[in-house]
């Protein structure tokens, strides 16, 4: 009746027609999406036959989405043609992101479309030809479609009134359904649950997509109360006795130690980490592997952790931990600032990646460095990115320029970029550079080849940098670490082909291990003796299997340093880190090295002091003026 009423009766036009095409439309999208994404198809099916509500959940996006267009339009025909595309490139971008970083696509990567438009331009010419084709093949099927929809459409009242309701249904169901954790946490998950690539897979791209859109919203803490950690908060203890050593502190791009493995081998090649390896085994040494946030990405939640001592894995949104740093935080580049340090960054990509050309000043650094300043990608470039050897100079020289004209000491802070993924030919035509027990294809053998090679030159820079220190009479301590696993076109491939012990849906040890990275920290004679660097890492009590969290790494590195006092929240994390090296929202890891997902009331309470006390930096606290008395 609703529609007859609405009907031109000279025209013909069929609402029968209109509702069953669109219903098939969002039917077959929904279809393409599940076969596109869903790993374990048959268990999946089987939690799907249990809990059939899901369907209805991926199925009604797509539902609404297509009615939508077709109101504004009224073409049928290019309104069902423009959600198969996007909801096939919608599929297919999740795919590769999953099978590139373990992580599936969330809203959040729509804020950094140019970030990744500039990863893309880096791919093989085959995959920007690939990449060309399918784009060339969806303009022409949505032109086509476009002019041979149906000419008579519904009359405007009717294309309005169901403009508004299709807007009403998306926001009755958002409240009700995409916005409740509760059901979402509700359906079952295919193996480990932690891992959301599996929330994902059981439960819908679709569905989880758009849960992830209601819970990016951070909230305070429940029981946050902005003045006790008003309270708990100082100004860093003062400088004069205090050893004040330079910190050198380097996080390579990608950075592993994949190539320690039984079914690799470098006899007759150049061992990728020769130099790294000697350096651990110095006096003056510790190493180790941090556990960072993300696998295959996300390089800046790393350095957040790092550079601020908070965690992102507790910030409880799908945001790049970036994103809310929009005024002048406490971090450690503001507090060695505090204290009479010369602080720097040096990133040599573009400045506006990740927005580090404005929250790097936020976290204290007083004089940064970018490639559109410092670095020419022409002369200096390799694989798309500025080199390893380039960055070292600039590190160097920054370092020499720093100390000739001032006495103070010097915290420099470096992102290398040069062995960015992806690793296809990244390199152009290279020999193997290893050699394995374990039957790898031509593209298998290649992708590894030009990692390594990436890897080599990383090494080589460091054992430059170590050299420079031992020279030097500068009291220098140098800290480098891994930003995150590589992010390799074949998945995981690699790590079952060749045993790594890292698995996301294995034992809890395996499931850490997918995030971890090395690190070391090294104190030059100079710097050791300046601040009792071989007595503070017995006091440090670093665990046997020397992994901790990268939000220790900081604090850490000021432990070695002899900057006790130097920030309250930097001594409660190493009080923090010796009776729990990790703390995650998978595993916690104690210091004998038992993983547990409980932990005891005391440890969970400053815990829970730790996360509020990051909702407090990032939007309560208000830091006091440059120039004011501290």
């Amino acid at each position: 009746m609703f529609f007859n009423c609405f009907q031109q009766k000279d025209l013909p036009f069929s609402w029968k027609k209109t509702i069953l095409t669109l219903l098939i439309s969002a039917f077959v999208a929904m279809c393409l999406v599940f076969l596109i994404t869903t790993q374990h198809p048959l268990r999946v099916g089987m939690e799907i036959l249990t809990h059939p509500s899901i369907l209805l959940w991926n199925f009604l996006p797509a539902l609404l989405a297509v009615c939508l267009v077709y109101f504004i339009t009224g073409r049928l025909f290019f309104s069902s043609a423009l959600l198969q595309v996007v909801w096939i490139l919608f599929a297919v971008s999740d795919k590769i992101k999953v099978s590139m970083r373990q992580e599936p696509l969330l809203p959040t990567d729509l804020t950094l479309i140019k970030e990744a438009l500039t990863i893309v331009k880096t791919f093989p010419v085959y995959m920007l030809a690939l990449i060309g084709i399918g784009a060339v093949a969806a303009i022409a099927i949505l032109i086509f479609s476009f002019i041979r929809s149906e000419k008579q459409r519904p009359p405007v009242i009717a294309r309005l009134v169901g403009i508004l309701c299709v807007v009403l249904a998306a926001l009755g169901l958002n409240s009700l359904v995409y916005d409740n954790k509760d059901l979402y946490d509700g359906y079952p998950v295919v193996e480990n649950p932690y891992f959301q690539v599996n929330q994902y897979n059981t439960r819908g791209l679709v569905y989880s997509f758009f849960h992830q859109v209601n819970i990016m919203r951070l909230q305070a803490p429940e029981g946050y109360d902005k003045t006790q950690y008003d309270s708990l908060t100082s100004a860093p203890a003062a400088a004069d006795g205090q050893p004040a050593p330079n910190i050198i502190m380097i996080m390579g791009e990608a950075y592993s130690d994949l190539s320690e493995n039984e079914h690799i081998s470098f006899e007759g090649y150049t061992d990728p980490m020769a130099n790294y390896k000697e350096l651990c085994a110095k006096e003056n040494a510790v190493s180790g592997h941090i556990a960072v946030a993300n696998f295959g990405g996300g390089t800046s939640n790393t350095e957040y952790d790092v550079l601020t001592g908070l965690p992102t894995r507790f910030l409880d949104t799908a945001l790049p931990s970036y994103n809310f740093i929009h005024h002048e935080i406490d971090a450690l580049p503001y507090r060695l600032s505090q204290i009479g340090y010369e602080t720097a960054s040096i990133h040599p990509g573009y400045a506006w990646f990740y927005n580090r050309q404005n929250v790097y000043p936020d976290l204290g650094f007083e004089t940064c460095y970018f490639l559109e300043d410092s670095f020419d990608l022409a002369s200096q470039g390799i694989g798309g990115y500025v080199n390893e050897e380039a960055t070292m100079d600039k590190i160097l020289s920054v370092f020499e320029e720093t100390i000739q004209s001032s006495s103070a000491p010097v915290f420099s802070f470096t992102v290398t970029i040069q062995n960015h993924g992806p690793y296809e030919k990244k390199y152009g035509t290279l020999p193997q550079n290893f050699s394995t027990d374990v039957e790898l294809t031509e593209t298998e053998t290649d992708l590894l080849t030009q990692y390594f090679y990436g890897i080599i030159d990383a090494d080589r820079e460091i054992g430059r940098l170590v050299d420079y220190a031992e020279n030097s009479e500068e009291p220098i301590i140098l800290v480098y670490f891994g930003d995150h696993l590589p992010g390799f076109s074949n998945g995981m491939d690699f790590f079952d082909l060749l045993d790594y012990p890292k698995d996301a849906n294995g034992t809890p040890e395996e499931q850490t291990a997918v995030y971890e990275t090395p690190f070391v920290i090294w104190a030059n004679d100079s710097a050791a003796a300046q601040c009792g660097f071989a007595e503070n890492i017995t006091e440090a009590a670093l665990p046997e299997n020397g992994i901790i969290s990268s939000f220790y790494l900081g604090s850490l590195t000021t432990e070695l340093a002899g900057m006790e006092g130097l920030s309250p929240l930097y001594d409660m994390l190493n009080d923090m880190r010796k009776e729990y090296p990790v703390l995650s929202d998978m595993y916690h890891v104690d210091a004998q090295g038992n993983y547990v997902q409980e932990l005891p009331e005391d440890m969970q309470k400053q815990l829970d002091t730790l996360i509020g006390w990051q909702y407090y930096i990032l939007f309560d606290q208000v830091l006091p003026a440059a120039n004011s008395e501290q």
